[in-house]
């Protein structure tokens, strides 16, 4: 009885097994003959349920991944692939294929490492990109322009190479060379404004504002959001290359809908100033001290305007009673001839 009951199950489970084969190769067949009629929907959907039957099957793990990759499945797409290469850990369009995908996916550090494998092994394209990219989404600057340097190298055309390279040096604080990278991003870029934007407050980080104004123009010409710290931004730069008349139209402009900014109102007290106007000045910065009483530099500057005016014995004791608030200013007694005197 024991014999015909093994024998019994035996029977079932090759039944079983042919069953499945059957299946398998069934719809093998299916996603076989939709994918050379382009009809890429059915030849996933028949790969899908191949995968069912035999997920170790690699025939069905490559049309799965293939037939979801063209249906821009990413995330099916890449895991599919990574089932490729887990039962063929050598199969160069699995790799090269999971550079692409994890890099789409924003899966950095494995973009990086299947890029680094594709470029071992000699294949695919634009592989220093996708490891230069993903290093600076990783935080990784210098590694990022380690590599913008091979893509530079492989390919000038990609705009986006300098640009990522200028973001790279502005992170790490190296102004002057990101800013020479922006300008060669909008030489293959010419009309990009928000380069442009970035180019000018780079240039006003060196800073270089003579080089700054020009970019800034030129970004709000193409378009570039004129908000008010973009004004804000501008009136700074005018302020630098002494180009106080414009510098006070832009802060006039801004001031109205931020009448208790303490910058903003400094920065129109020394407009005004430097351009001569030592009474507005004053207003300017009384008007801090009426919004804080504890704006010691303000003090100090209108002791420097009225020495300026012909009253140095009110104006020291009112830059007496800053540096008093604050020692710091004592600095500004052995700077005065910038301020003209």
């Amino acid at each position: 009885m024991k014999k015909l009951l093994f024998t019994v199950c035996c029977c079932s489970l090759a039944t079983f097994v042919i069953a499945q084969s059957d299946s398998l190769n069934h719809y093998l067949k299916l996603g076989e003959d939709a994918l050379s009629r382009g009809q890429v929907l059915p030849a996933y959907q028949a790969y899908k349920q191949a995968v069912s039957f035999d997920e170790k099957n690699l025939e069905a793990a490559r049309g799965l991944a293939f037939s979801a990759k063209e249906l821009r499945y990413a995330a099916i797409a890449r895991e599919s692939y990574k089932r490729v290469l887990e039962l063929k850990p050598n199969d160069t369009s699995a790799i090269n294929q999971l550079a692409q995908l994890n890099f789409a996916t924003r899966q950095w550090a494995a973009a990086i490492e299947m890029a680094k494998r594709s470029i071992a092994l000699g294949i695919g394209s634009k592989n220093e990109w996708v490891i230069a990219k993903s290093y600076y989404e990783l935080g990784e600057f210098g590694s990022s322009v380690e590599y913008l340097e091979k893509a530079w190298r492989k390919d000038s055309s990609l705009a986006d190479i300098p640009f990522t390279a200028a973001r790279c040096y502005v992170e790490m604080s190296n102004y002057r060379k990101a800013a020479g990278c922006y300008e060669q991003a909008l030489r293959l870029s010419p009309d990009n404004e928000t380069w442009m934007y970035e180019t000018a407050m780079t240039y006003s980080a060196i800073p270089d504002e003579a080089k700054a104004i020009p970019w800034f123009e030129k970004a709000i010409e193409k378009g570039y959001p004129r908000t008010k710290d973009v004004i804000e931004n501008m009136a700074i730069s005018y302020m630098g290359i002494k180009s106080y008349d414009k510098c006070l139209a832009l802060v006039n402009e801004v001031l109205p809908s931020k009448p208790e900014d303490l910058e903003l109102w400094y920065l129109s007290g020394e407009a005004n100033f430097r351009s001569g106007k030592i009474d507005a000045a004053i207003t300017c910065w009384d008007k801090m001290l009426s919004i804080d009483k504890n704006q010691a530099r303000a003090l100090y500057m209108i002791g420097i305007a009225y020495i300026k005016k012909g009253d140095p014995g009110k104006g020291e004791n009112l830059c007496d009673k800053a540096i008093a608030m604050d020692p710091s200013l004592s600095r500004l007694k052995n700077q005065r001839s910038q301020f003209g005197l």
